[in-house]
């Protein structure tokens, strides 16, 4: 309702300059009502409230009259008339959460013309009609947040001069064509919070004046393309978030001459289609963070000449180059956060010196020698506030992990394996060091879901060892990024054997199905820093996939998993079931399933521990990694539990194999029964044969028969 008090400030500007005096919010007996604003009066009450209010505005005389009647009735289902005959108003709203129908003679008898009416927040299932017809002069009309479900041709009958019409929040899944076509003058149109879809609203006319269409929240999917809305040759801000819009095709928004704002944040958007933005030059701001794209070229956004705020935040873009802001002449605020950037090409920004905004937060700033030239650049801007420029944030190489861009010199932008794999300058590694020649591998790995165990083969020398720290790595992309290192504490004198390494970690803040390298750091010698040199060992990188089950215990008094079922039940569907082992009871406790193909999460479930099963639609092909946590994902204890299910494509063709060779069993082992029949038939017809002509007789062939069968059935078993 904040578009009251602009209007009441507006209208009434003028008439309190006139009246030269002080308003004072009238006198209104036992009924509750304030003032908030001069010529305002907000009351709250039954309909006898709403007559007494009346009653008391019909006697005030022009220099003390109220412009806006604000109304919170209870207890009214249905609004009957006249309301307030007789009383001068410019403003009217009305509601009560429970009003269902307005009836015809309502609005009768207002002694001014009304301008304005709100009727939100109730519980209305159509446009009130008759009931407005009889309001000629009405300037604005808000229907929020009712009920109503269609809008006919006849809706606004009488309505030509409404300027500003409000229907967000409703459940509207169909207009009538031409509904609109009553209001001529219409320049401000929200329809957000509906169930529209690109059929409704592609087939609707008669927007000639319409400036700011809002139809955010709604059913809109697939491309946005030249014919998903009508023609609106007046339309400056159109806002379209909250969709399932897929993509931006080649001169998508057709029509929309004058467009200077376009919001498509929160849709599906994956692909700017090369020229998708050429019918709408006139664009200044243009809004697609919380979308899916990967890439945007130079091409996708040429035309924007125009364009000085662009928003892509909360994408999945891998890197900034010249192509996405060269086309971008005038380009001044560019929100880059939340995406997967690890480079900013040299010449990325260079070309577009007025810009004024850039943010960069949350992005895995890859800082090599490659960077080198943004970051002087960075330093180099006078026009970026400080606040900006501390969002470029290093994630790699590890030694530079969280270190600001724009403090770092020349020397800290290098380039090779050095920098990238070398545990961060701490503890130990903070001062130079000698490097020992010994050589550590991974020989054995071991995860179970609760812990990860890795055997290292240390070829040791004479010289004694101590165990330092565990460092661990997860692949990002291209990048590895330090996750977590761990001090640890061993001798080679307190080892059996010195050459074999065991150690154990906890996988409470790794998920399952990411990749990891583990490097571990010992210190060759007497343990001194000054007369001890450094070992050290990394394994390849590793998908933590259970290759054991937990052995672990059930805490008493607490709830565990004590086994984790998957079948696919059809193709990309599949069954989960968890067994869980509990003294008490917990009405609290959840249990969350989540669904891996390759590392990537592909569906998610969060069950109450009472009903702990589930059936998971629309799964990829597998194979498949299936993971129970007690409590949220990732978890935050040792709780998880995790199985391996075989790709559908595969158990469907097993299972089609199994029908071929059952099918294929009982079909031989018929036939064998009646050739077995017939041979015993014929043999007990022959006259009995001479004993030198019994080897003649085909006494083996019954033999081989079965020898088959038999073959044939343990093939079906296996």
């Amino acid at each position: 309702m904040w578009w009251w008090r602009g209007w009441v400030a507006a209208l009434l500007s003028g008439v309190i300059v006139e009246a030269g005096v002080e308003w004072k919010c009238p006198e209104t007996g036992p009924v509750s009502c304030s003032c908030d604003l001069p010529h305002t009066l907000r009351c709250t009450g039954d309909r006898s409230a709403l007559d007494t209010v009346a009653e008391r505005l019909r006697g005030l005389p022009p220099s003390a009259s109220v412009s806006l009647l604000d109304c919170t009735v209870q207890n009214i289902s249905v609004l009957s008339g006249p309301l307030l005959k007789g009383v001068p108003l410019h403003g009217l709203v009305v509601s009560s959460g429970e009003i269902r129908q307005v009836m015809s003679d309502v609005f009768t008898g207002i002694s001014t013309p009304l301008q304005a009416l709100g009727l939100p927040n109730n519980i209305l299932e159509n446009v009130p009609t008759n009931a407005l017809s009889v309001l000629t002069s009405l300037d604005r009309l808000d229907l929020s947040h009712n009920k109503i479900q269609h809008i006919e041709n006849n809706s606004f009958e009488g309505l030509s001069s409404i300027t500003f019409l409000d229907l967000s929040d409703n459940v509207l899944t169909s207009i009538s064509p031409d509904a609109f076509i009553q209001l001529p003058l219409l320049r401000i149109l929200r329809l957000q919070g509906n169930r529209l879809g690109v059929g409704v609203v592609s087939s609707l006319r008669g927007f000639r004046a319409l400036e700011e269409l809002d139809l955010s929240g709604n059913s809109l999917a697939g491309p946005l393309g030249p014919k998903t809305l009508p023609r609106l040759p007046s339309l400056k801000l159109l806002t379209l978030a909250h969709n399932q819009l897929s993509s931006v095709s080649r001169g998508a928004l057709a029509g929309l001459d004058q467009l200077t704002s376009l919001s498509l944040h929160h849709n599906q958007i994956d692909v700017l289609e090369d020229h998708a933005f050429r019918a709408v030059g006139t664009l200044m701001q243009l809004d697609l963070a919380h979308n899916r794209m990967v890439a945007v070229s130079g091409a996708s956004l040429a035309h924007l000449t125009n364009l000085s705020k662009l928003d892509v935040s909360h994408n999945f873009l891998r890197a900034l180059t010249s192509d996405l802001i060269f086309p971008l002449k005038n380009l001044q605020e560019l929100r880059l956060d939340d995406n997967d950037i690890s480079m900013v090409a040299s010449d990325a920004l260079s070309t577009n010196p007025k810009l004024t905004r850039l943010t960069l937060s949350e992005n895995p700033l890859n800082c090599d020698c490659s960077l080198s030239q943004f970051a002087s650049w960075l330093n180099a801007s006078t026009f970026l506030p400080s606040s900006d420029k501390a969002t470029a944030v290093c994630a790699t190489p590890p030694q530079l992990e969280n270190g600001l861009v724009q403090e770092l010199t020349a020397s800290d932008f290098v380039c090779g394996d050095l920098g990238e794999t070398l545990p961060p300058a701490e503890g130990p590694l903070a001062t130079p060091m000698p490097v020992s020649g010994t050589r550590v591998v991974l020989r054995g790995f071991q995860y179970d879901g609760v812990k990860v165990s890795l055997l290292w083969s240390v070829e040791a020398n004479s010289a004694s060892y101590s165990c330092d720290a565990l460092f661990v790595y997860e692949e990002l992309g291209v990048h590895e990024v330090l996750l977590e290192s761990n001090p640890l504490k061993c001798d080679s004198s307190q080892l059996v054997d010195p050459r074999s390494l065991s150690l154990a970690l906890s996988a409470t803040d790794l998920q399952p199905g990411h990749r990891y390298r583990y490097c571990v750091v010992l210190l060759e010698g007497r343990g001194g820093r000054d007369d001890s040199a450094l070992v050290l060992g990394c394994s390849e990188v590793i998908p933590l996939i259970p290759t054991a089950k937990s052995q672990a215990q059930p805490i008493p008094g607490r709830t565990h998993i004590a086994n984790l079922d998957a079948n696919l039940t059809a193709l990309g569907t599949m069954a989960i079931a968890i067994h869980l082992w509990s003294d008490q009871t917990d009405p609290h406790c959840i249990v969350t399933v989540s669904v891996f193909v390759d590392g990537t999460l592909v569906a998610q479930r969060h069950l109450n521990c009472s009903l702990p099963w589930t059936v998971v639609h629309g799964l990829p092909n597998g194979p498949y990694q299936v993971c129970a946590t007690l409590g949220d994902f990732p978890p935050t204890e040792p709780k998880t539990r995790c199985v391996t299910v075989m790709q559908a494509n595969d158990q469907t063709h097993n299972l089609l194999l199994n029908r071929i060779l059952t099918i294929s069993l009982f079909v031989l082992s018929g036939l064998l029964l009646i050739a077995v029949y017939h041979t015993i038939r014929r043999l007990l017809k022959r006259p009995k044969p001479m004993r030198t002509h019994q080897c003649f007789l085909p006494v083996a062939q019954p033999d081989e028969q079965h020898a088959r069968y038999v073959k044939l059935q343990a093939t079906t078993k296996l």
